[in-house]
Formats: C-alpha cells, sequence, structure tokens
C-alpha cells in the first residue's frame, strides 16, 4: 500500500532439468516438504491464535475492571451524599433515616445502615435504617473502624466476619471535618455467585472477585463458577483495584475462544488442506515422474502447488471479510473484494459496515501492510477493535486514538491504514476520521469530488490524536470508499489513478452494483497486483425504520 509499502513480485525458482527414476523418491520428498510446510503453518496459525486470545482476555479483564470500578463507585456513592446531608443539617436523624431507607430495602444495595456523631471523644450511633449490623455497633471493634473513617480520605470496607465475610462493612466521612460518619453493610450471598447478564463485560469470562491482595478462597467476593470449580486454573488474567483503603482482586480467565470462528479453526484449516495438498501432490507427482521422470513434471507440481496454496489463501481472505452487507432500511449498500493477482499470501484489505442504533450506523475500510498469516491477524484484530469501540459509542477520531495504541509496528510487523465513519441516518450527516488512508470520493449530481479532510499517521507508526470532519450528503449522493489497489499502479503517479477514478464514477451507471462493476471493469480489467476493497453507500428517499442486521 505505497506510499507506506512497496508491491513485490513472487517468482519461482527454476527446477534443474534431470531424470527422476524412483518415484516413491519422489513421493517421499513430496510429503516430507507437505508435511514440514503444514506443521509451520498450523504452528503460526496457533501461535498468532493464542497470542491475538491472550491480548483480548487482557483487553475484557480490562474492560471488566472499569465496570466493577464503576459499581464501587455507585455502591459508595450514597453513603457519601447521606454524609453531606448530614453535614449541611447539623446531624438531622430524620433526614438520614428518609434518604437512606430507598438503599436498605429489600433488593437495595444495602442490608443496614447507621449515622455516628463524633460526642465527647468517642464516635456515637444517632440513627439507623435497615436490619440490624451484623456487627455489635458499641464492639470495640466497630468503634474503631468507624473512627478510622474519619481520618482516611476514602472510605474504608472490612469483611464481617473477617476469616470468611458473608458481609462488607462500609464506613465514610470527612477528614476536613471529624464529626459525623455513615456506616452502612452489603451481603455477600451463601454461594458467592452473581448472575451475569449477556451484554456485560463479564459475559465472556469466568471471573472471581477476592477482597484484598489474595486469591484465599475465604477471601472470595463474588463469582460466576460453582465454589467446586475455584480456583480459577488454565490461563488466567489478574487486576487489582482500589476499594476504598483495601484492594478488590478480580481473577478471569476466557470462557470460550475470544477471537473470530475463524482464527480458532484456522489451524486445523491448515491441517485439513496441507494434508489434503500433500497427498494430492504426492499422488500427482507419482503419476508425473512415472509418465515422464523429468524436470519440467516436477516443476508442474510445484506450479500445481503454487495454485493450490493461492486458492487457499482467497478462501480464507474472503472468510475474514463479512459474508453480506447489513441491511439498513434508509441506506442503499455495496461492496467490493477482489484478490490481488501476485503472491499466494492472504491479504490485509478490508471493510466493515454495522448498524449502531437505530438513528446511527458505522462504517470502515482499511488496508495492513505487507501479507501473510501475520497480516491476517493484525487485520482480525483491528475489525474487531474497530466494531468494538463504535458500538461503545465512541467517535471515529477516539476509535481511531484508541487503536493507535494497541498496535506497534516494532511489536506486530505490520501497520495500518483506516478510515472510520459514523452516519446519521435521520440528518444525512457522516463524521469522518483518517489514519493515513486514501480520502474517499463523493459523486452528487453527476459530479465527483474527493474529501478534504485531516490524515492523521498509519496505525502502528506511534500513539496520537486524530482529526474528524463532517459533511452533509444530500439524497442519492454516493459515497465510495476503497483501497490503494484500486488507484496505485506502478511508476505511475497516485494523482493520475485518483482522477482515472473519479473520471469512471462519472461515467459509471447509476445503480450501486452496477456502478461497482463497470468501475473495476474500467479500472483493473485484469486485475491488480495488490488486493482491492471497496465500500460505496447512497441514502435513499424512501422511509427508514429501526430493524437492522449487521455482521
Amino acid at each position: 500500500m505505497p506510499p507506506y509499502n512497496a508491491l513485490a513480485v513472487t517468482t519461482s525458482p527454476a527446477v534443474p532439468r534431470r531424470r527422476l527414476k524412483d518415484p516413491l523418491a519422489i513421493i517421499a520428498i513430496v510429503v516430507v516438504i507437505g508435511v514440514f510446510v503444514t506443521t509451520a503453518v498450523t504452528w503460526t496459525a496457533v501461535t498468532l491464535d493464542h497470542r491475538n486470545e491472550n491480548r483480548l482476555l487482557a483487553e475484557q479483564t480490562r474492560q471488566a475492571a472499569a465496570l466493577l470500578s464503576s459499581t464501587v463507585l455507585s455502591l459508595t456513592g450514597p453513603l457519601s451524599t447521606a454524609l453531606q446531608i448530614e453535614e449541611a443539617t447539623g446531624g438531622n436523624p430524620a433526614r438520614f433515616e428518609t434518604f437512606m431507607s430507598a438503599y436498605t430495602q429489600p433488593g437495595g444495595p444495602f442490608v443496614d445502615a447507621s449515622f455516628w456523631q463524633l460526642v465527647g471523644g468517642s464516635m456515637t450511633p444517632v440513627a439507623s435504617v435497615g436490619v440490624p449490623p451484623a456487627s455489635q455497633p458499641t464492639s470495640s471493634q466497630s468503634l474503631a473502624f468507624i473512627s478510622k473513617a474519619l481520618h482516611t480520605s476514602t472510605f474504608i470496607v472490612r469483611g464481617i466476619p473477617a476469616g470468611e465475610p458473608t458481609r462488607i462493612a462500609y464506613a465514610v466521612a470527612n477528614p476536613a471535618n471529624p464529626v459525623y460518619a455513615v456506616y452502612a453493610e452489603r451481603v455477600i450471598p451463601t454461594d458467592r455467585r452473581v448472575p451475569v447478564e449477556s451484554n456485560s463485560a463479564f459475559s465472556d469470562l469466568d471471573y472471581a472477585t477476592y477482597l484484598g491482595s489474595t486469591t484465599r478462597t475465604s477471601q472470595l467476593a463474588t463469582t460466576d463458577m460453582a465454589l467446586s470449580q475455584l480456583p480459577l486454573t488454565g490461563y488466567t488474567v489478574r487486576q487489582v483495584l482500589p476499594f476504598g483503603d483495601s484492594t478488590i482482586t478480580l481473577v478471569a480467565r476466557a470462557r470460550s475462544h475470544l477471537g473470530d470462528t475463524l482464527s480458532a479453526d484456522l489451524p486445523w484449516i491448515f491441517v485439513v488442506g496441507g494434508a489434503l495438498v500433500t497427498i494430492v501432490s504426492a499422488l500427482m507427482a507419482e503419476q508425473l515422474v512415472r509418465r515422464r521422470r523429468d524436470a519440467e513434471r516436477a516443476a508442474l507440481v510445484v506450479a500445481d502447488l503454487y495454485g493450490a496454496q493461492r486458492t487457499i489463501a482467497e478462501t480464507l481472505q474472503r472468510a475474514l471479510l463479512p459474508s453480506s452487507n447489513p441491511t439498513i432500511d434508509a441506506l442503499e449498500i455495496a461492496t467490493r473484494y477482489v484478490a490481488g493477482v501476485d503472491g499466494v499470501d492472504v491479504g490485509g484489505d478490508w471493510y466493515s459496515v454495522i448498524q449502531i442504533d437505530e438513528h446511527r450506523f458505522a462504517f470502515a475500510v482499511g488496508d495492513v501492510s505487507g501479507r501473510g498469516v501475520s497480516a491476517a491477524s493484525v487485520m482480525a484484530r483491528l475489525r474487531f477493535y474497530v466494531q468494538a469501540y463504535l458500538l461503545e459509542g465512541h467517535e471515529p477520531a477516539a476509535v481511531l486514538e484508541m487503536c493507535s495504541r494497541e498496535f506497534d509496528i516494532t511489536v506486530d510487523g505490520h501497520f495500518s491504514t483506516v478510515l472510520v465513519g459514523i452516519g446519521d441516518l435521520a440528518q444525512r450527516e457522516l463524521t469522518l476520521a483518517n489514519a493515513g488512508h486514501l480520502s474517499p470520493l463523493i459523486l452528487d449530481d453527476g459530479r465527483s469530488s474527493y474529501v478534504v479532510m485531516p490524515v492523521g499517521l498509519p496505525l502502528g507508526v506511534r500513539p496520537g490524536p486524530y482529526a474528524s470532519v463532517s459533511l452533509h450528503l444530500e439524497p442519492g449522493a454516493t459515497f465510495l470508499a476503497f483501497t490503494d489497489g484500486l488507484v496505485e499502479r506502478r511508476a505511475e503517479n497516485l494523482d493520475v489513478g485518483l482522477e482515472r477514478l473519479s473520471l469512471a464514477a462519472d461515467a459509471a451507471s447509476a445503480d450501486l452494483e452496477d456502478m461497482l462493476s463497470g468501475i473495476l471493469a474500467e479500472l483493473v480489467p485484469d486485475g491488480s497486483p495488490d488486493d482491492i476493497a471497496v465500500l460505496a453507500f447512497r441514502w435513499r428517499e424512501a422511509r427508514w425504520t429501526s430493524s437492522y442486521s449487521w455482521r
């Protein structure tokens, strides 16, 4: 994808012309080569999948930890508010009971709450709501716990009882005004099981949380597993989170394969495909040696192997792309992928279209430098991250900035250019951000023009901010995004290819599918050395609804 990389031409080595009199020797050679290549490619696929799974698990655990932190804040928020009310009202018990009773009802976050005041040098309970606390309010331990809150800048926590807690006690006070304190207790389920919603950050994880920095069973707080299945085994990720004056330790492992289904099946595809290719190649070699027994037939076997590998590469490349476009009532969408004619490795060109909600949709077109399984792995990761961040509600510039922190050319061996956009279906407005990619083309009323927009660094070069641009499309206007294989030619200025695309688009059919077919036939009638991905859409006049599907 020049100017950031150069196209390479792959040639096959010359085969010496000599008589091969032993068919079994040829069969043995082909089998050894086939087994070696299959083993190497399979091992590479397994290794890359394992690394990708580890990264996805770490990212998923970070998101779960963020959700857990926000849950902790939502629990301690009412206690801080109750303390502020008492400070503002001079310690009014009725105001405390009225406010906290809503949080101590059945199904609420706490089972009991009490308000304390410093009287005569010692803390004294003033008001309480809910069921009786698990610890005696006037015990030395309780008084010491609540008094500690007077001199702590954050809330303090403890398990009750300490050995194997069934409740978690919270206390919060204001060190700047050490007069009042609020105390509350939250019940830990007897079996520690907490249900996980299907759309939660924990939905793909087996997890367990522990009070403190250790993972002893006695300190277990919550989990989605049976107690007999703990501790979690296999590959796990641990996150230690601040929890008042203590910590919470989150341990998680993947419940199932986190990446694309293809990345899990890829090693088996290579094993089966490699075995079939090896068997077929061995049989072909045996027949060819028996008929001709010379180097020309051996060269033909190599050519056949080359073609078989290229077919596998094209099949795998198409499997990494969406099988169909989503149905969005307000839009007409068309896409194309054309494999390059050079090489036999998997390429890195891709596109994606999703509907975020009933008002917005998002899209991306990208190109990963280089070719091969590693480039395909980077492409799959990038597509996963872009879709995930868009579905989380981030704007295009923020999506690119977050992705720029996930990729490093010194580690991955590749960089990527990406164009990301979000469309408002009702307003017909687009917001775009660009990481080193070619600008998209707009066709409106028979005229075409390229979008003028800021272009940031490709992903993988270094983390950095990205700028966005917004534009409005009239009904019937066409948006066309593409990768560089459509316009770039060896020894030709890029502007010439862009002008050629603009002229071809102006002369193309009005039907979107026919338009892409016409552009490809005009620009690459004999194929392109590089892969090509094209995404086009236009707003319809028809009324749009909220029903949708996406891939």
